[in-house]
């Protein structure tokens, strides 16, 4: 089911807080929303402000792109699975922002908006949490929903980041040609602190990618991919040995 949230709310639930100022835990235990902006959401906060069509955040949590994109003079929908973190958003969303922004609880792929209706789409640390084939499905439905000349940037978790343990399994199968080489299950075996542990603790499995796996599901969709590759997270250190590739991201375009 789809519930739409027009106006804010009075925020009775805090945002919780972790000991890695620049990580905010989710309401839902999936994990963290990262303050810190990377290259792709600031490029797509960029274009959003240039665009007289709406754009969506997906997976938005506390609007950590989506604040900057409507102070930018952006048209956000903002979708969450998770309503209270759509509540909380709202409640941040300055009086003079708010018929800027629509608010949108649903999951993928099972979410749904009207063809070409946005100009640019971000989907950033999303997609990992879904099976293949609901991945396929999903960026499918994203380029139905854009525009022509329509963005779609997606960002997600890869195996060189917090889940390190992954690596050799990961590239193991990718060398064997599996398609989706990136599921892992059992979470917290591959996790490098407690701390972290305590906040991921209900997603069943994770499907890991990379920069090459994004772009084939792009291509497939129909889009074609302007540019691709790992994203280096500094502000993740905190959590361990990092090498750059902590991220993969992707930015295609409708023809």
């Amino acid at each position: 089911m789809v519930c739409r949230i027009m106006e804010p709310r009075t925020r009775d639930t805090p945002i919780p807080s972790f000991s890695v100022k620049t990580m905010v835990p989710t309401l839902n235990g999936t994990g963290f929303m990262f303050e810190v902006l990377d290259e792709y959401a600031l490029d797509w906060i960029r274009f959003a402000a240039s665009s007289a069509d709406p754009v969506l955040d997906l997976g938005c949590a506390y609007g950590a792109a989506t604040l900057p994109a409507l102070e930018a003079g952006a048209r956000v929908v903002a979708s969450d699975m998770e309503p209270k973190h759509l509540e909380i958003l709202a409640d941040q969303v300055p009086e003079r922002l708010r018929d800027h922004l629509e608010c949108v609880a649903g999951t993928l792929p099972g979410i749904d908006f009207a063809p070409a209706r946005f100009a640019a789409i971000l989907c950033s640390r999303v997609l990992h949490f879904l099976n293949g084939a609901d991945i396929d499905a999903s960026v499918a439905r994203m380029a139905h929903w854009l525009k022509p000349g329509g963005r779609l940037y997606l960002v997600t978790d890869t195996p060189y980041g917090i889940w390190r343990r992954a690596i050799p399994a990961f590239e193991n199968a990718k060398r064997r040609g599996e398609r989706w080489p990136g599921i892992i299950v059992g979470l917290h075996d591959y996790l490098p602190t407690a701390g972290v542990k305590r906040h991921i603790d209900k997603p069943p499995f994770m499907n890991l990618l990379d920069a090459e796996l994004l772009a084939r599901t792009c291509i497939e969709a129909g889009l074609r991919v302007e540019r691709a590759g790992f994203i280096d997270r500094t502000d993740f250190r905190g959590l361990g040995r990092m090498d750059g590739r902590e991220n993969a991201g992707v930015m295609a375009v409708k023809p």
